[in-house]
């Protein structure tokens, strides 16, 4: 089974809306700020703690592979290191 309920289901989509902020960010649209990403990850972060979802599920290494993501687009040291500096992960 992938998903061990409706609220790991819930933060999974969490998940997909912020892969695709992160698209629309990167690509320039000013409707999606480093504010928005920001407030996206900390609800992700706030629904897994209060839901205690386990290290081994998918949604974990879902989130752990964005962050992950995120963290690297930050080093680059280009003009998208600069877009994403102050995303706080």
């Amino acid at each position: 089974m992938l998903f061990r309920g409706k609220k790991e289901i819930y933060i999974y989509v969490l998940l997909l809306f912020l892969c695709r902020y992160l698209y629309y960010f990167e690509h320039g649209n000013q409707h999606i700020t480093s504010s928005v990403i920001q407030g996206l990850i900390e609800l992700i972060m706030t629904e897994m703690q209060s839901e205690h979802v386990s290290q081994d599920s998918l949604v974990d290494t879902f989130l752990a592979n964005t962050l992950r993501y995120v963290r690297f687009q930050k080093q680059k040291g280009d003009d998208m290191a600069e877009r994403y500096a102050a995303i706080e992960v």
